[in-house]
């Protein structure tokens, strides 16, 4: 069965979306080339050990985050095979094997021989611990990676979980945008590392890592404490199997439980039912008052709306830690940014609830619908991104540069606001339907959104920006405020016009994939959304499972 796992795995990797695979394939053959490279250029034994100790945690923490950032961790999941009568230990160990298929594992393997080249050069005599320190180094990695990513999606049933998972997103997303301010100064000091190592304490440090108990017990035993070096090698495996163990238990496929316990508050619970003050009475407010209960109750939105406000807290970390206040001051309207990109694809969180819509379509739904969701994103992150740009003007110590931060977040929350709202209806991607969950990245990949966003977030504020640089930020600001609010409103116009022209499409593309979608789309032609939503279904890969 494991075979025939593996095969099908190797099978569906082959025919799928190829995606981010050559960015990941260069990135993968470099780091193993580095890895190597820092074997021949070390100055002495000990310091290649340090350094060797320090690339095999880079290794770790990219195979922890990496799952995460390339959208999932293999085509496989494990409700595929709840209903097959099979064993869910059995299952949950051919899943597991599952992960060494493909070129990561592989160039990973590379990577790691490093380590028996060190024990070579070192002693000769140390190869053995050099070689099987290699294998479960890889074997480590590659569970540890499946494991912290399973663990992820079931933590995303409880708050704690959760906002753990908003913590980890953020820290990516700010270090994709803004990390080389954090790490500069530790790459200025490179040059040294090969000739001198690192201080003590972060030898010591590195010591202490798991990932640095194989090169620890290689030189351990180069300096004849064998003991030792058995006891480091033995304790690095007993962490691999537990590791191993832990992985094939939560891959085995399991009852959903999570239902039977939600059904524990009927689902007419008086507290469900209360509407939200202050809301008008109609489809406008109800969609207002459903889609803030949604954002605050659905652990998926959730991650969306506060891993934002996590990437412009670290950004501005980032920027004190660089001495760089042009960035800590960019961290609420980062904020912003990263709520745009994270909101455009709400009716692919929404799943086929967007039948709903559909059958009840009357003359005002579709725009009740469109801008009930503009304002609930408004209220939600208006102020915490208000309160950040404040906080990021106080603690930089630049107090001229208010206007200039203000006018950014005024312009980036309402083009943000309607742009988020328009590829949500022009790009929608699929997802996994909200009960059938499990993985933190399950709402539909966004790759087309988010790089839409990026360019088009800039040019829609062109007037604001051109305001700012020739007349000065106070100025900007007015300009900013109806620069906002024109977009907001006219590209939420367009959504709801996009949304009540082909709604069913819509809900076809979502309901039954971009396969389906692509037919009722003209091959050629037809105006800028339509390429986009073309571009969307090319590109963006449906994380539906088949047949859900």
């Amino acid at each position: 069965m494991v075979g025939i796992l593996i095969r099908l795995e190797s099978t569906l990797g082959r025919h799928g979306a190829s995606g981010a695979r050559g960015g990941t394939l260069a990135l993968l053959v470099g780091g193993a080339a580095l890895t190597w490279y820092v074997t021949v250029v070390a100055s002495s034994a000990e310091v290649r050990s340090q350094l060797l100790m320090l690339l095999g945690a880079v290794w770790a923490g990219a195979w922890i985050l990496g799952p995460t950032i390339t959208n999932g961790v293999g085509v496989l999941r494990p409700q595929y095979f709840t209903l097959l009568p099979l064993e869910r230990s059995q299952v949950g160990t051919g899943l597991w094997a599952t992960a060494f298929v493909g070129v990561g594992p592989a160039l990973t393997l590379v990577a790691m021989a490093s380590t028996a080249r060190h024990a070579w050069l070192s002693e000769p005599a140390t190869l053995s611990l050099g070689l099987l320190g290699m294998l479960l180094s890889v074997v480590f990695m590659v569970s540890l990676s499946r494991l912290v990513f399973r663990a992820l999606g079931a933590a995303m049933h409880t708050r704690v979980g959760m906002e753990i998972a908003s913590v980890q997103w953020g820290l990516i997303v700010a270090g994709l945008f803004f990390g080389w301010a954090a790490i500069g100064p530790a790459l200025s000091a490179a040059g040294d590392l090969a000739e001198r190592g690192f201080p003590a304490p972060v030898v010591t440090g590195l010591a202490a890592l798991p990932t640095s108990w194989p090169i620890a017990a290689v030189d351990a035993a180069a300096s004849g404490a064998w003991g030792a070096a058995f006891g480091l090698l033995g304790a690095f495996t007993l962490l691999t199997a537990a590791t191993v163990l832990a992985t094939v238990r939560l891959l085995a496929p399991r009852v959903n439980a999570r239902g039977r316990g939600r059904r524990s508050r009927p689902l007419g619970h008086r507290r469900s039912a209360r509407r939200l003050p202050l809301l008008p009475d109609g489809p406008l407010g109800a969609v207002v008052g459903k889609e803030l209960r949604s954002w605050w109750r659905d652990p998926w939105r959730a991650l969306e709306l506060r891993s934002a406000l996590y990437a412009g807290l670290f950004i501005g970390l980032f920027g004190l830690m660089a001495d760089r206040p042009w960035i800590t001051l960019s961290a609420g309207v980062f904020t912003a940014l990263v709520m745009a990109m994270g909101g455009s694809n709400m009716y692919g969180h929404d799943g086929s609830a967007l039948w709903l819509t559909v059958v009840g379509q009357g003359r005002d739904t579709v725009r009740a619908d469109v801008r009930g969701r503009q304002i609930a994103i408004a209220l939600l992150i208006v102020p915490g991104t208000l309160l950040l740009g404040l906080v990021s003007v106080l603690v930089s110590g630049e107090p001229g540069a208010s206007p200039y931060v203000l006018a950014g977040l005024l312009v980036i929350l309402g083009v943000g606001n309607g742009l988020s709202v328009l590829l949500s209806v022009v790009a929608a991607t699929p997802g996994v339907e909200p009960h059938l969950r499990v993985d933190a990245n399950d709402t539909g990949d966004t790759r087309v959104q988010v790089w839409t966003s990026l360019i088009a977030i800039p040019l829609l504020s062109s007037p604001t920006i051109v305001v700012a640089l020739l007349a000065g930020g106070w100025w900007a600001v007015p300009v900013a405020l109806v620069n906002g609010s024109v977009g907001a409103w006219l590209l939420g116009r367009l959504a709801h016009r996009r949304l009540a022209a082909r709604l069913p499409e819509t809900f076809a593309r979502i309901r039954y994939g971009g396969r389906v979608a692509e037919r009722s789309l003209p091959r050629s032609g037809g105006g800028p959304l339509d390429l986009l939503e073309r571009t969307a279904l090319s590109t963006n890969e449906d994380t539906r499972p088949t047949g859900s």
